[in-house]
């Protein structure tokens, strides 16, 4: 009877090993097709470790990684997909929006307030904090917010953007792996062009740090 419990166990544990080990195989081929076409700096790490790729598109920094998330408890703790887009361009000073489970994170940071969003789009669910409300509330447009919105409600990831006046950045994880190249471009195509419609002209950057010093 134990023999047969260990038997069963182990080819439960090898089959287990062997679908992950897939998949990481299949994500490594994956973000090197894609950093290729992209011209990316790929690292495809160790055999069973996880790969990584960054580069830039126009003016964003991008990076893809795996990232470690703890869970509710501490024992507890599950690996997840993370793409972060960066724009070394101030935008406002400053805030921080995500969803649910970047709550926490955003409840630590000094210096910025609850802020509660009224506009197309924001519902139940996503979280805003801020330093300065005259000037992220001029910075919020209906438009924006509605874009905003539509970045943090990513399908099936966890999602942040963090902006003050020197950068903006927007963080998703997720627990999909990323095995297909061109859903990843999909992605990246999209995020970007949302955050293309966050940027500010410098005549609205001089309006808004007017604001910001008035407070």
């Amino acid at each position: 009877m134990w023999i047969f419990i260990w038997l069963l166990l182990s080819a439960i544990l090898l089959g287990a090993t062997g679908w992950s080990l897939r998949i990481l195989l299949t994500q490594k081929k994956a973000w090197e097709a894609y950093a290729k076409s992209r011209n990316f700096t790929y690292n495809a790490g160790t055999f069973m470790g996880p790969a990584e790729m960054s580069g830039v598109i126009g003016d964003y920094k991008l990076s893809f990684f795996t990232g470690e998330r703890q869970g509710v408890d501490i024992r507890t703790r599950r690996y997840v997909t993370v793409m972060e887009i960066d724009l070394v361009e101030g935008v406002v000073d400053g805030g921080v929006m995500g969803t649910q489970e970047m709550l926490p994170f955003m409840q630590s940071l000094d210096k910025l307030q609850p802020y509660q969003v009224e506009g197309p789009g924001w519902e139940a669910g996503l979280f805003a904090f801020i330093k300065n409300p005259e000037s992220v509330k001029a910075y919020l447009t209906s438009e924006r917010i509605e874009v905003v919105s539509n970045i943090l409600k990513t399908k099936n990831a966890d999602s942040l953007i963090v902006f003050h006046d020197k950068e903006l950045v927007v963080r998703l994880e997720t627990s999909d792996p990323m095995q297909d190249a061109q859903k990843i471009d999909k992605i990246v195509t999209r995020i970007v062009g949302l955050c293309d419609k966050l940027r500010i002209t410098p005549e609205q950057r001089k309006a808004y740090m007017a604001l910001s010093a008035d407070t």
